[in-house]
């Protein structure tokens, strides 16, 4: 009898509670939904409230368990990493029991619904170009033949005097049709001269590399980040009067939208913060059998400077399935720094890291591309797959590593290699 009771008491206690949409939903659906589904979002559909959600609550856990939502690709593998966005297992287990239990509401108040993102100070420098692009209600045929629908902007800032930006904020009138955006400071003027090409519009049809300097070297956001900050103690040295140009990967939603972007720069930089500058690690050049899905490449990089890696900015197209990067000491200990095995363009934005990785003078950088050139890879813009021969100045996949030197003084040292590097790279394949 003793035993009858103790074994229901245990049963009792082992026994979960029911998840209510007060107590438990609603901060999950507020912390991993609310940037891209809420007003003025990317989401195509608010998940605020409770009849929000609850009519779609299968719909959001089949969506989130398959890896689709959120925009998050990031292994958890590698290095940990700032504003983390990723859904949790336990968190979409506990969805479903919620929505097993009948999708309880619960007792108490709602979570305060407040602005997410990033507190920064006033903005030091701002454009926003006067005339807007339009974005056609569909697609044409020839835009599927790369990459994705892309159009790049030039938006001058027009500062007086040099900064150290700390923080890129971006804003546009058509959150639902922008996908990507690819930001690189360019102080030469080069893109005014793409963008003087086609007078009559705003922007250009080309990617956003200025030179040898990739797009995405001063950061890329993906759906639902707004907001590129650097670490605390970390800046981008900005000369006067620089343009920022915008590579902005956008979808046509079904209806005429016009695409109005705004920039803001902001500067908080504390006494002995540290320039920022950035190593390219990638593959210039990709020729891929058709209904090859299993095509890897690799680049080895020997650093001969020590630096601080403190993010990570990644980039390659839909035939990319998979990629990671890692560092190798001289005692041949290896570290994992970045990885996808679910690679997806939409949302391969900038991470930065919870701590800088210091690497030594002489460690070895080594990044590899997995390729999926068949029919079986969703993301495929081919189809039927078809034979691949892509090239790329900077890169047709790479990682920016964004660094800042151990040694101030080997800060032009730094670039001239990394930029030796670049030169190298296109001399082997010509």
């Amino acid at each position: 009898m003793i035993e009858i009771l103790l074994a229901t008491v245990f049963a009792q206690q082992e026994e979960p509670r029911v998840p209510t949409w007060k107590q438990d939903v609603h901060e999950i659906i507020l912390s991993n939904c609310m940037p891209c589904h809420s007003s003025g979002g990317a989401g195509a559909f608010h998940l605020l409230r409770y009849e929000d959600v609850a009519g779609r609550a299968s719909f959001i856990v089949e969506l989130t368990r398959n890896g689709v939502m959120p925009p998050w690709k990031v292994d958890d593998s590698g290095l940990p990493v700032h504003h983390k966005r990723g859904i949790s297992k336990e968190e979409i287990e506990t969805i479903q029991r919620w929505i097993d239990a009948g999708k309880p509401e619960g007792d108490g108040a709602e979570i305060a619904i407040c602005g997410g993102g990033l507190v920064i100070p006033d903005a030091t420098g701002h454009t926003n170009p006067d005339t807007p692009w339009i974005i056609p209600a569909e697609s044409a045929a020839r835009w599927h033949k790369g990459i994705r629908d892309k159009r790049t902007f030039v938006l001058p800032i027009n500062n007086p005097n040099p900064m150290k930006v700390t923080s890129l904020k971006f804003s546009t009138t058509a959150p639902r049709a922008v996908q990507m955006v690819c930001f690189v400071f360019d102080h030469q003027g080069r893109a005014r001269m793409f963008d003087g090409w086609d007078p009559d519009e705003p922007g250009y049809e080309m990617m956003g590399d200025i030179g040898w300097v990739p797009s995405g070297a001063h950061g890329k956001i993906g759906p639902g980040s707004g907001v590129v900050s650097l670490p605390h103690g970390f800046h981008w040295e900005v000369p006067p009067n620089i343009d920022v140009v915008a590579e902005t990967h956008f979808r046509p939603t079904g209806k005429i939208e016009q695409l109005s972007l705004s920039v803001d720069l902001f500067e908080d930089a504390i006494e002995g913060s540290r320039a920022v500058q950035e190593i390219v690690s990638m593959i210039r050049r990709i020729v891929i059998e058709a209904d090859d899905d299993a095509f890897v490449a690799t680049e080895h990089l020997d650093i001969p400077f020590a630096v601080d890696v403190i993010g990570i900015t990644p980039r390659a197209g839909a035939e990319c399935s998979g990629m990671n990067i890692s560092s190798t000491n001289s005692e041949g200990t290896k570290q994992l720094l970045l990885s996808y095995s679910d690679w997806d363009p939409h949302y391969g934005e900038t991470v930065f890291f919870t701590k800088p990785f210091r690497v030594m003078k002489g460690d070895t950088i080594t990044s590899a591309w997995n390729f999926n050139n068949s029919d079986s890879n969703p993301r495929n813009p081919f189809v039927p797959a078809q034979f691949i021969d892509l090239a790329r100045k900077t890169g047709v996949a790479n990682f920016v590593l964004h660094v800042a030197p151990v040694q101030v003084e080997q800060a032009s040292d730094l670039y001239e290699w990394n930029l030796s590097m670049l030169r190298k790279r296109q001399r082997a394949v010509q």
